[in-house]
């Protein structure tokens, strides 16, 4: 199937934020902290700009979701309340005519800093030794317990894990941008967002702006987003202030080395987990703790993760009890916040690595070991989290032969067989509108898509619902103006709450031309409109996978996956080569967790990468294992039908790879990314 998104893309005509431009364009730049933790004594203000932002103009904190529970919410404030708590936080803004001043005014900057002792490691901020904060370090500190929690006093085996998985820069292949444009009444925002109807909400907390007055588009292409782009940021409120003083369309475009530092960083947790199990290879629980680096602030939605962890833990497995210990910690780091697979990575990785330990201490194959404990059907998990139903023992099956055929194809290689289910934040759901008439069929959804083929996939759902071909039917996407109530794009989502709102608007257009004695052609052809519009509410859903990583390690000593095969239950395969692209790219990502990708900073909170490069970002050449994905379909119960697998991979991809190399090298390892040196020395 051709997609539509892809011509504009391939023939080099897409249009991203910094492609649009209007008259009187203005320009933000912002200028950083060079130090992780100190005071701003003071500054000077660059000459000949056209507005100049500090704390005193702004007086405004960054939003925050957090969880319920946290104890310790200290939000982060937009430019410096002075107080610095990362490197590359910002101080104070300014705009300008010409966006090629912007570096020469940023130099022009002096600021005088009193340095602090810096806070950077999750061991360091539990001692609360030395405090980020008025009331401590520990933002949320929660015991989640469940089940039969008393059923660990008849355990015969216990094995246990401490992992720290290191930060990740969240790295699309286009940075963030904005364009603020005020006209006296309404502030109009365009920029690249996986959520429109987030960055409103967020700016009309920041701003004090009722929502009415904020629109919100994403630009008509974004390049991706990995869970970075579904908040405002900062810049984004800069942009907007700046914009209602000067009454002028303002832009901010992240260069790439402000995104290394800017917030949203991913990872950063520290586990150490304990599974209890009986000698015939029966799992009964765990218990332990999850510890979260929050970074500098609580931001967006990092509060909530700790917990979210704890929630998953479970994989796919008949587990009797839970007893986590989940807490998140402030460090001066960026703050972090998800990144694709969003602690559902972290909770597979500290699962299966503890069920690939019981197997080797209770002297019994690890598969058995899965498929003795394996979901058979729709389950609740000691936590009380609802696991619907899928072809868990489909896929276990087929995983289990695929896995043998390998072992006897790479004797001399580290093979490793992995299950997990991941949760794909359906909830609360989605809005759609369809409007026909003057010869048109408009469809307007509430995702924000940022490289998923949103609008082939809509169009292909109200196709099938309507009795039209996909290409009548125009989608438009991502913009507050259009649909009263959206939710946006990440958690592995669109497909499931996206597609089923897709397509009850359409029977529900259906259902008023009934009534209103009206065809369908009728109706596009009416001089007038006939229009429909809702929000699907559903709960969330799961997605299982069983993926099995082969390993090697070159003459460089450097980890080589060989080959990956991954096998999905993903509901509905809408558009089949889309699935394969959303998985292909997560299984990617997820093996360059284990030795590729981190965010490494000195003792003095400085980070030592300066470029992607640095930072790990895999190449074509770290991608040329064989790969083979085979889907198992087994409808959700939604309309659409969709599991969603935009996580998929990722989730999948970290724990297979991690396990298959620790058995490749016969060795236990406690932390990622796994580096060079560290697979040198014993």
């Amino acid at each position: 199937m051709k997609l539509r998104e892809h011509y504009s893309i391939i023939t080099g005509k897409s249009v991203y934020t910094d492609d649009i431009n209007f008259p009187d364009m203005l320009y933000l730049g912002v200028v950083r902290s060079t130090y992780a933790r100190a005071i701003v004594k003071s500054y000077t203000e660059p000459s000949g700009v056209e507005l100049f932002l500090d704390w005193n103009k702004v007086k405004t904190y960054m939003p925050v979701r957090p969880d319920p529970r946290a104890k310790n919410i200290v939000k982060m404030p937009v430019v410096s309340d002075g107080r610095v708590n990362f490197v590359g936080q910002p101080i104070v803004a300014f705009v300008v005519k010409d966006r090629y001043e912007i570096e020469d005014k940023i130099d022009e900057v002096a600021v005088d800093y009193d340095p602090l002792s810096p806070v950077l490691t999750i061991d360091e901020s539990l001692k609360n030794e030395e405090k980020i904060h008025t009331n401590g370090n520990i933002a949320i500190d929660l015991d989640l317990s469940g089940g039969e929690v008393e059923k660990r006093l008849t355990a015969e085996v216990t094995v246990e894990r401490e992992i720290l998985q290191d930060r990740i820069v969240v790295n699309p292949m286009e940075p963030k941008g904005v364009i603020a444009n005020f006209d006296g009444d309404k502030l109009y925002i365009i920029g690249s967002f996986q959520s429109s109807f987030r960055i409103r909400s967020d700016l009309q907390e920041a701003l004090g702006l009722p929502p009415e007055k904020i629109i919100v588009k994403s630009a008509p292409n974004v390049g991706g987003g990995f869970g970075n782009k579904v908040p405002a940021h900062p810049e984004y409120v800069l942009a907007a202030i700046a914009s209602m003083i000067l009454r002028k369309p303002v832009k901010w475009i992240e260069t790439r080395r402000e995104h290394l530092t800017n917030p949203t960083q991913g990872r950063g947790v520290k586990s150490k987990v304990k599974l209890y199990g009986k000698r015939d290879g029966t799992i009964l629980g765990l218990e332990g703790e999850v510890i979260v680096d929050l970074g500098a602030y609580a931001y967006t939605i990092n509060t909530t993760t700790p917990a979210f962890i704890a929630g998953l833990l479970n994989g796919p497995y008949k587990m009797r009890f839970m007893k986590i210990r989940a807490l998140g910690v402030y460090t001066n780091k960026p703050p972090t916040g998800p990144y694709r697979g969003a602690g559902r990575p972290e909770a597979a990785l500290i699962t299966e690595t503890l069920v690939e330990d019981f197997a080797e201490a209770i002297g019994m194959d690890s598969v058995e070991v899965r498929k003795k404990n394996f979901l058979d059907g729709e389950f609740i998990t000691p936590l009380g989290i609802k696991i619907d139903k899928a072809d868990y023992t489909g896929l276990i099956e087929r995983g289990e032969k695929i896995y043998r055929s390998l072992k006897e194809k790479y004797k001399d290689k580290g093979i490793a067989l992995i299950a997990f289910t991941e949760v794909v934040r359906a909830s609360p759901g989605e809005g759609a509108k369809i409007r026909v008439g003057k010869g048109k069929v408009e469809l307007f959804v509430g995702t924000g898509p940022h490289g998923q083929a949103h609008q082939s996939t809509f169009a292909l759902l109200a196709s099938e619902v309507l009795g039209l071909p996909p290409e009548k039917i125009n989608v438009t996407l991502n913009d507050t103006e259009n649909v009263k109530e959206g939710i946006g794009s990440f958690g592995s989502r669109s497909a499931a709450a996206g597609g089923s709102a897709v397509i009850e608007v359409c029977k529900g257009l259906l259902e008023v031309l009934k009534k209103k004695g009206k065809t369908l052609e009728e109706a596009i052809n009416s001089d007038e409109y006939t229009e429909v519009e809702t929000f699907y509410k559903t709960s969330d859903i799961y997605t299982p996978g069983v993926h099995i990583a082969v390993v090697d390690i070159d003459e460089t000593y450097k980890p080589r996956v060989v080959e990956y095969y991954a096998i999905d239950d993903v509901g509905r395969a809408i558009i089949k080569d889309e699935v394969e692209g959303q998985i292909v790219g997560g299984i990617l990502q997820g093996i360059s967790q284990v030795y590729l990708e981190w965010a490494p900073y000195d003792e003095n909170g400085n980070p030592i990468y300066a470029s992607i490069a640095e930072a790990g970002v895999p190449t074509s050449l770290e991608s040329d294992y064989k790969l083979t994905l085979e889907f198992v379909e087994t409808p959700a119960n939604l309309p659409s039908g969709a599991r969603g697998v935009g996580e998929a991979g990722t989730t999948g991809a970290l724990p297979a790879t991690f396990i298959a190399l620790e058995k490749l090298l016969k060795r236990k390892f406690n932390k990622t990314p796994i580096l060079p040196s560290e697979l040198i020395t014993p």
